[in-house]
């Protein structure tokens, strides 16, 4: 005859079918998101439409100025610096997460001075005057590829050779065009936000980006807002609109990982010091690219003592080194 179970057993055994539940549970919404992502995954494809010459591209800039509509700052409008005409190179630069354009125009200005014209766009919901995260909430994947697209297609009629340069979230774009855009000579990538966790890989990332998804929106200016933000920078982030950054990143992937990337000349910068994104992530996309035939690669990553933080390219921002950085970026744009 059986024993009775003691309380402890009892305990026990309710929290094995707990767990066992919580995981079928998890394990469901994983597999869910998988499917999301892979049948969203036309949606984040490329679809290339290039400026054929100089004109075309001013039009098409044209459009996107319409879109930098009276709420958006005057300081965080789409930002293009020629010089009247086609050039031998043209590049785009995506800023990060909650800044806008003003994050790169100074480094626009000194490539635009090295004789490239220079296409900085305001990513979407971005740079609006009210500084409200809420305006970041309703941030999409799909809106985040037609802007890295039309970005593209822009520059294309800008210079004969396009090169592509983004930090953060704009890292994460840069990365998009990398896998998709075979019209973009070279892709910087400067502390790109593929991922929020330092050492560990995708499906780790698929699940936050799930959760994120399904959790309530949670706006970091709640509970407090950074102090180092700029004064036309967001001063807090919404998850909500994280996620669809996550979420694009893991289309990326999954592009990564059947299709070797489009674009053959890659750089990675990065940061010791850089405790916000996944340099662990960066490298994995690196690697699964190599393994397709990359070819050519550059990595610069900035050592602990230096102290070079996450936003290493806006001036405003506190304790900043452009001094150093400016220069690492700009010779590693002209390497041969």
């Amino acid at each position: 005859m059986a024993r009775p179970l003691t309380a402890l057993g009892r305990l026990a055994r309710v929290a094995l079918v707990l767990l066992i539940a919580v995981l079928i549970v998890w394990g469901v919404l994983y597999l869910t998101f998988d499917h999301l992502l892979r049948t969203a995954h036309d949606a984040l494809r490329s679809r290339p439409a290039p400026a054929l010459d100089y004109s075309a591209a001013l039009a098409r800039f044209g459009k996107m100025q319409e879109e930098d509509g009276p709420e958006v700052s005057t300081a965080c409008r789409s930002i293009l610096l020629t010089h009247g005409q086609s050039t031998e190179k043209a590049i785009v630069l995506f800023h990060g997460y909650t800044n806008c354009p003003q994050q790169f125009r100074e480094l626009g200005q000194m490539l635009y001075e090295q004789g490239y014209n220079v296409l900085i766009p305001r990513l979407p919901r971005h740079g609006l005057a009210d500084r409200k995260v809420e305006n970041l909430s309703p941030l999409t994947a799909e809106e985040l590829r037609e802007c890295a697209d039309m970005s593209v297609d822009i520059a294309c009629g800008l210079g004969r050779k396009v090169y592509v340069a983004g930090l953060s979230a704009g890292g994460t774009l840069s990365a998009w065009v990398a896998q998709n855009r075979a019209d973009v000579t070279r892709v910087v990538l400067i502390a790109p936000a593929l991922g929020l966790t330092r050492h560990e890989g995708t499906r780790l990332q698929k699940g936050i980006a799930l959760s994120l998804l399904l959790l309530p929106d949670i706006r970091k200016d709640w509970y407090g807002v950074d102090p180092k933000a700029p004064g036309y920078a967001y001063p807090g982030f919404s998850t909500r609109a994280l996620a669809q950054i996550l979420r694009f990143s893991m289309a990326t992937f999954a592009e990564a990982f059947d299709h070797a990337p489009r674009v053959q000349e890659v750089v990675l910068i990065t940061s010791k010091s850089d405790e916000t994104v996944s340099d662990f992530l960066a490298r994995r996309l690196i690697g699964l690219w190599r393994s397709k035939g990359l070819f050519k690669f550059a990595a610069v990553d900035f050592p602990k003592a230096m102290e070079i933080d996450h936003d290493m390219i806006d001036p405003a921002h506190k304790n900043q080194q452009t001094e150093i950085v400016y220069p690492v970026i700009v010779s590693m744009l002209s390497a041969p």
